[in-house]
């Protein structure tokens, strides 16, 4: 399965990220970045339109590779 890194302006809040669900995420130099994994079609596109609901900035959207199984994101 495919796996997209989505970077967003900022350190997200507890609740924001426990809105977007089980989606791994890192602190990277005051930006966040989530790794969604495409184990549905359409997982990108809802965390791309939660994200600019909930006003926050994209800043990039880069395809990092695909998972293994039973894998979220590449180590």
């Amino acid at each position: 399965m495919q796996v997209y890194e989505v970077v967003v302006d900022g350190e997200l809040t507890a609740d924001v990220v426990d809105s977007l669900g089980p989606i791994p995420r890192r602190d990277d130099s005051g930006a966040t970045v989530l790794s969604v994994s495409m184990d549905e079609p359409d997982a990108l596109a809802r965390v791309l339109a939660l994200l600019e609901t909930l006003g926050i900035g994209v800043t990039a959207v880069h395809q990092v590779g695909r998972a293994g199984p039973g894998h979220d994101a590449p180590p």
